[in-house]
């Protein structure tokens, strides 16, 4: 019998404190096998993680490895949380402001520490400093992760009064503070959505991050260029691709001219887990998931969509393999799927999504 803990934190006022739930659950000797849930027959989705039959070939397992997943509730997150589980066979630890209800979303993970879903930057670092605090609790060693993923995130547009004319406004019975609120509601959620979790996990770094660890942020492809229309959103995006940039600098492995190597060499002292640290920013452009498909036009084809499964075995291959990793604070665009036609015996098929530096 070995035991799985999930963490639960929780905040009333300027109190804190923890709640360690442990639940007995049988296991064996060997590793967990691939779940026969998560594979697929056919190439539509599954209820959450749009895996395709193509997606199944086997891997290098990483069972002597851990990582800790951001935003683990989401479809991405489960993604790849159920990717690193049962095909890499990773013990993990997921972090969300929804705990985990189903059963194979619970036996995926090793521990979960909630978040509290309108805690500012400071509050957010706390809760997840914490919980990987109380994970330690009666063990002899700090536990150490070889990965940190930042799946969390979300988007919505500016809000119409943000660029509408004052006597449009006006008309519409709108006051210039009301429209003040309005947006400034819009940018917390996008900032606490898209950046203050990659901040925190930042913060986890220093003290829980193994050698050779891979920090994985995600950004937007949309961010690369002025976003009219969401411009909340895409400034917590671009911030984030500026962190990931000077984070990936500032480690042993980073790129860059001879001042910032230098300047990043004086920083790395008394902080060993900057030596051969990656830090990688993964820009999507439109990710298959039931939200988006939501707002999808008639005109959108789902085959050229980038499948979550995709991006979780290409963060699979940097766990595994370091070598194969892209630059320390590259920015990697997601390339989505191509159709290949095929021979005359043939109808063709869709490619999977690719990955290439933009930055």
């Amino acid at each position: 019998m070995s035991s799985r803990v999930m963490i639960h934190l929780l905040q009333n006022n300027k109190t804190m404190t923890t709640r360690i739930l442990t639940r007995q659950i049988q296991t064996t000797t060997t590793k967990r096998p691939p779940s026969s849930s998560y594979q697929q027959q056919n190439r539509h989705f599954s209820n959450f993680s749009f895996i395709d039959e193509s997606s199944t070939k086997k891997q290098k397992t990483a069972s002597n490895k851990t990582a800790l997943i951001l935003g683990s509730s989401g479809i991405l997150g489960k993604t790849i949380v159920q990717h690193l589980s049962h095909d890499l066979q990773m013990t993990i630890i997921g972090a969300d402001v929804i705990d985990p209800v189903k059963k194979k979303d619970i036996d995926a993970l090793d521990a979960f520490i909630p978040l509290q879903h309108t805690s500012n930057a400071t509050e957010l670092t706390k809760s997840l400093s914490l919980g990987m605090r109380n994970i330690n609790d009666g063990k002899e060693k700090v536990v150490m992760v070889d990965a940190i993923i930042c799946a969390s995130g979300g988007w919505e547009g500016d809000p119409t009064s943000s660029y509408l004319p004052g006597r449009l406004l006006e008309e519409d019975g709108i006051t210039p503070e009301m429209a003040a609120e309005e947006w400034g509601k819009v940018l917390d959620k996008m900032l606490q959505m898209n950046l203050h979790p990659v901040l925190a996990a930042g913060n986890v770094a220093s003290t829980h991050m193994a050698n050779q660890g891979l920090f994985v942020a995600f950004g937007a492809t949309a961010a690369l260029m002025p976003t009219p229309g969401m411009a909340a959103y895409g400034a917590a995006k671009a911030a984030t691709h500026q962190y990931i940039q000077t984070l990936g600098a500032m480690t042993g492995l980073g790129i860059g001219h001879n001042k910032i190597r230098k300047d990043a060499k004086k920083f790395r002292r008394g902080k060993p887990y900057l030596d051969d640290m990656t830090a990688v920013a993964i820009l999507p452009t439109m990710l298959d998931t039931p939200t988006n498909r939501k707002f999808a036009t008639r005109k959108d084809d789902f085959n050229a969509w980038t499948k979550p499964i995709d991006i979780a075995e290409e963060i699979g291959k940097w766990v595994v393999e370091p070598y194969l990793r892209p630059s320390s604070g590259s920015l990697i665009k997601v390339y989505p799927p191509r159709f290949q036609p095929g021979d005359d015996d043939s109808d063709g098929e869709w490619s999977k999504s690719t990955f290439g530096q933009v930055r």
